[in-house]
C-alpha cells in the first residue's frame, strides 16, 4: 500500500476484486471513515455520511478542504471497506 496523494492510496496489484455475491458489508456506522475502490486498485479514504436504503448509502470522499469530505457519492454498502485492500476486494467490477 502506498499513498499516491492527500486523496488517493495505491493497492499492491495482487489484491483483487471477488464476485459480488460473495462481498459482505462492513458493520455501518454514521461519521466513521471507511475506504472506496472506483478501479485499478485506487483507494479513496471516504466517510459515512448516511444510509439510503438497505443496499445504497452516502459517501463523502476526504480531500484537502476544512469542511472533511468533497465529493458525494452513493454506493452499495458491500463496495466499501474498513481497509484500503478491502475496499479493493468489494469493488465493482463492469
Amino acid at each position: 500500500m502506498k499513498v499516491k496523494n492527500n486523496r488517493t492510496i495505491s493497492v499492491n496489484k495482487s489484491v483483487k476484486p471477488i464476485h459480488i455475491t460473495l462481498r459482505i458489508a462492513p458493520k455501518l456506522i454514521i461519521n466513521d471513515t471507511y475506504y472506496v475502490s472506483f478501479g485499478k486498485n485506487e483507494v479513496s479514504t471516504c466517510i459515512l455520511i448516511g444510509i439510503v436504503d438497505k443496499e445504497k448509502i452516502r459517501v463523502g470522499i476526504k480531500n484537502n478542504s476544512k469542511i472533511g469530505y468533497g465529493d458525494i457519492y452513493i454506493v452499495n454498502n458491500n463496495e466499501i471497506g474498513t481497509s484500503p485492500e478491502e475496499a479493493v476486494i468489494n469493488e465493482q467490477v463492469f
